[in-house]
């Protein structure tokens, strides 16, 4: 007997409907390091990402493009290097 596996996109399971935009977190195992300088209008910029899974890169991604910071957190062009890690939830 064989398995079967099929796996569907977020497109196909939509029919049509707009496409969730909000990213659950992945219930994986997995790390994600990123460096990121803070801009003059207070948004998060990546400069460097490195990670053991692309959802966890896609869902790290998105969480840090919705951050502003205020104005009191003006960059000095320092790069900033944070290592998120996840845990499978049982």
């Amino acid at each position: 007997m064989a398995l079967c596996f099929v796996v569907f996109t977020a497109d196909i399971l939509a029919q049509g409907k707009p496409a969730k935009t909000e990213i659950q977190q992945p219930n994986l195992d997995g790390l994600v390091e990123v460096s990121f300088k803070i801009d003059v209008s207070g948004k998060i910029q990546i400069v460097h990402i490195n990670s053991t899974s692309p959802q966890l890169t896609e869902y790290v991604v998105n969480k840090l493009s919705k951050i502003k910071l205020s104005n009191d957190t003006a960059p000095d062009g320092k790069v900033i290097t944070y290592r998120f890690v996840f845990k499978k939830q049982a």
